[in-house]
């Protein structure tokens, strides 16, 4: 129950804050049209996974709270103390991680019509991963996972590799508009694992 009331309470944070920061920069810059298709087979295949994460999460939330037993139907495993603590740290640490990316990056955000003024940002989380955002859903995936040990929980893991392919794209947009800074920036700090010789030239540069 702690887990699911944990996992109920890191959705409301997540939501929250990417529903303020929509509303906090709604119209506030004109956009920079991309050639790139919004609904590529790699968008549309994370955006489903997305859903199936947040869908589930909220079943199987609300299954916990209300004590149901859930069914040995589909069961991967049954999850020890242990696999849903890991599990609950993961999941709250990747809904606090995309809630803070959100919050840092505000509407400087990468899309098919990123904002004319578009710039790249470098401060806490971008200076540990490039993708915090992406990072963040990951974990939520994972930590699903382990806290529940169904086999639905698996479909969600189709969109990982989704968030891949579209950071992939997104990198590219972003070297197209601003050619060596971001590459500089690529090489200092890893896409989706930090790397500790950049964590110790950001702490120096400060």
């Amino acid at each position: 129950m702690i887990a699911s009331l944990i996992v109920l309470f890191s959705l409301l944070i997540f939501w929250g804050v990417s529903l303020q920061n929509v509303i906090r920069h709604r119209g506030t810059d004109s956009m920079r049209e991309s050639s790139e298709n919004p609904m590529s087979p790699s968008f549309t295949i994370a955006l489903i996974g997305t859903i199936f994460l947040f869908a589930e999460s909220l079943v199987f939330a609300y299954l916990g709270i209300n004590g149901a037993i859930l069914s040995a139907i589909g069961s991967l495993f049954v999850p020890s103390s242990a696999l849903k603590i890991f599990g609950t740290i993961f999941y709250g640490s990747g809904a606090l991680l995309h809630a803070w990316s959100v919050r840092v990056r505000g509407r400087h955000a990468v899309s098919w019509a990123m904002s004319s003024g578009h710039r790249i940002i470098s401060d806490a989380p971008y200076s540990i991963v490039r993708h915090p955002s992406y990072l963040g859903y990951m974990l939520m995936i994972v930590g699903m996972t382990l806290i529940w040990g169904n086999a639905v929980t698996l479909v969600p893991w189709m969109a990982i590799p989704g968030y891949y392919f579209v950071s992939f794209y997104e990198e590219a947009m972003l070297i197209e508009q601003f050619g060596e800074e971001y590459r500089e920036y690529m090489r200092r700090v890893g896409a989706f694992i930090p790397r500790t010789e950049g964590l110790w030239e950001a702490q120096v540069e400060k």
